[in-house]
């Protein structure tokens, strides 16, 4: 159909490559892939690094960015002076985990609307930043208050990107809204629709098209039903 864009990478596998020092990354690349079915198991997850040291930040001071509780779990996210990169601190003082993002690693920069964490039993949060080109995000999993960095990150080009449990199960999915664009296009008045996926990055499925945003089932929390899924464009 004319207008309608071929298959392209709504999930950025980031590959990072170079040394760890310091429990910080010193180089990094970053692949755009096309998400894998829903069937199919996650590709190789990038390396995040973790620590149970105090926080520390790339530019100083740090910035208490947003601060969530989950099941009890305090969870905070740490960003730097120049809201280029962020650490995501779990638990309290003398048992704190500390994990550093690397969804800025994209370009993008946070704010202190960059945190969301949904309860289950998997807990997760989502830490999302904006850039030039939409909304990039990560996932940290929480299960049994052992919390781990996803490799996969999400990428919305309408700066849509949240948790939401869609299918009713244990564990929230990433909600990720989509231009229905050509590559190059004007793609400010194009059809959106919201594409599902699981906190590993395996494609859910996607919703129909919709002429505007506000018109997604649940806006403004976005919220479809599995029943509303189908495959996506």
């Amino acid at each position: 159909m004319a207008g309608r864009r071929a298959p392209t990478a709504v999930v950025l596998a980031m590959v990072i490559c170079g040394l760890v020092v310091a429990a910080s990354l010193t180089g990094a690349a970053v692949l755009r892939v096309r998400a894998a079915p829903a069937n199919a198991t996650p590709g190789t997850t990038s390396e995040t690094t973790t620590s149970t040291t105090a926080v520390t930040c790339r530019r100083d001071p740090c910035r208490l960015l947003g601060t969530a509780t989950v099941g009890g779990t305090v969870v905070e996210l740490i960003g730097d002076s120049g809201l280029v990169s962020g650490r995501v601190r779990i638990g309290s003082p003398g048992t704190q985990q500390v994990i550093e993002m690397t969804i800025t690693d994209l370009g993008v920069y946070l704010d202190d609307q960059s945190l969301e964490c949904a309860p289950g039993a998997v807990s997760a949060c989502l830490v999302r930043g904006s850039g030039d080109k939409g909304t990039a995000g990560q996932v940290v999993v929480g299960r049994s208050d052992k919390w781990s960095a996803q490799g996969r990150a999400f990428f919305s080009e309408a700066n849509y990107l949240s948790l939401a449990n869609v299918d009713g199960d244990s564990a929230p999915e990433v909600i990720a809204v989509q231009l229905d664009c050509a590559t190059g296009a004007d793609c400010s008045k194009r059809p959106v629709y919201a594409q599902v996926f699981g906190l590993g990055g395996q494609e859910l499925g996607c919703t129909r098209l919709y002429p505007r945003i506000d018109q997604l089932p649940g806006y403004p929390t976005i919220l479809p039903t599995a029943t509303q899924l189908r495959d996506c464009p």
